[in-house]
């Protein structure tokens, strides 16, 4: 499958490529005659006996990118798989299989500020849906917000259901509906449900983050609880000892009250001494446990331990215990060098490349710098770096991005050089 894109006027698409097909099957003509609500919009090209599907992608990013600097939530997990399903649900109207769509995270189309989901359905494709969809859950599992419990329990379940045999989205729906409704009620009653729907497995990893906020006590031994009489008949009977090897029974009769208050202070300190050693920090407590564990991890489970890791880092430091260490939260990179893209438009600030990859557009919380202006999209471009060069990326803009008067492609990346002239939509900057 040849994948391209293409920008023409101020629309964008996705451009799959059809061999030397010779027919055309009634599936193009229901996507070219319909427009199908939550499905790409579809326009099909000929050239020298080739086919061309043109899915539209204008003001669209992939769910690949936008989890690409970003940690997906619970409300964005549950629009996520129930707008899907509500897109199988159209199918069956217009005869259309849900083994066409394309289920990998690059060509799921989300619009970014309600997490609107849109597919690409492919003409005469067939793979399994199901096995599909359990990919993209398992994906989904290294992308989730692992302080969003809730989202943690509720992609970790759905992943389960995906590999059952024989499972169905609408199973997955229900999943998603059953547990959005338990995650509502009162904390008390959320661990109550949780242990009666979900496995042991998950409630392991959910107490692998609630362990660590709090001690954890240990059974203590039953020599822990005879310790302190042991400890005070040696003392008494040392006592007792000392006095009849000085002065005889006599001494032991005058002096009896030492002996007492030798026994009850040695049961004191015995009992202060148990009571300090029964309790133990997690990290201490099961070690080979841990060390079992994670050799069998998968790559989304390790984010719980990482986390781990790195809040202890933080605790240590705040104690004095030993210098605060960087923790690295994300794969932007500082730059030695801080270039900047200098504004040449009226009442637009500059633009300061502090770090790379960057993002700009007028989303807040999906860019790392804020445009906000009526042309510009929600991710509008980004910066990379690649050894010394800096390179501008144009990410399905609406209204475009022109690098010395060449207006970009869709997704097409160019390198810039100091003193290049850049239009972000209509804002002007030199590259500086």
């Amino acid at each position: 499958m040849n994948v391209t894109y293409r920008r023409e006027m101020k629309h964008n698409y996705l451009i799959i490529e059809q061999g030397n097909v010779q027919m055309q099957g009634y599936e193009e003509n229901m996507l070219k005659e319909n427009q199908i609500n939550g499905l790409l919009k579809f326009q099909l090209k000929q050239i020298d006996n080739r086919r061309y599907f043109y899915y539209e992608i204008t003001s669209k990013q992939p769910l690949s990118r936008i989890l690409e600097f970003h940690s997906i939530n619970k409300q964005e997990l549950i629009n996520l798989i129930t707008g899907i399903a509500q897109i199988l649900n159209r199918l069956p109207a217009y005869l259309l299989k849900e083994d066409q769509i394309l289920l990998q995270p690059e060509f799921i189309y989300i619009e970014p500020e309600q997490f609107f989901v849109s597919l690409c359905l492919i003409p005469g494709r067939d793979r399994k849906f199901s096995e599909e969809m359990s990919e993209l859950l398992r994906y989904l599992l290294g992308k989730i917000n692992h302080q969003d419990k809730e989202c943690v329990v509720m992609a970790y379940a759905l992943y389960q259901e995906s590999v059952k045999d024989n499972y169905g989205m609408d199973a997955l729906a229900e999943l998603v509906c059953l547990h959005n409704n338990k995650l509502e009620p009162r904390q008390e009653e959320k661990e109550c449900e949780t242990q009666s729907v979900f496995s042991n497995t998950e409630k392991e990893e959910i107490q692998v983050i609630e362990e660590f906020s709090s001690p954890v006590q240990t059974k203590t031994s039953g020599f822990g609880l005879w310790r302190p009489l042991i400890i005070s008949s040696i003392v008494v009977a040392g006592f007792f000892t000392l006095l009849w090897s000085i002065s005889g029974y006599k001494a032991v009769l005058k002096y009896w009250y030492l002996v007492l208050a030798a026994g009850i202070l040695s049961v004191l300190l015995g009992v202060k001494s148990t009571g300090k050693n029964q309790y133990q920090h997690p990290e201490e407590n099961s070690p080979a446990k841990d060390q079992s564990y994670d050799s069998k991890q998968e790559e989304w489970q390790t984010a719980f331990y990482e986390s781990k890791e790195k809040t202890s880092v933080l605790l240590k430091s705040a104690a004095g215990e030993e210098p605060l260490q960087t923790v690295l939260l994300a794969n932007s990179q500082k730059d030695t060098q801080v270039r900047v893209f200098k504004s040449a438009s009226t009442g637009i600030a500059d633009i300061i490349i502090t770090y790379t990859p960057y993002l700009i557009g007028k989303q807040e919380g999906l860019v790392d710098y804020v445009l906000n202006e009526e042309a510009i999209s929600r991710i509008h471009v980004k910066i990379e770096k690649k050894e010394n060069d800096y390179f501008i990326s144009d990410l399905n803009s609406t209204n475009g991005t022109y690098v010395n008067g060449r207006l970009l492609e869709t997704n097409e990346t160019v390198l810039l050089n100091t003193g290049d002239e850049i239009f972000i939509a209509n804002f002007a900057f030199i590259f500086t």
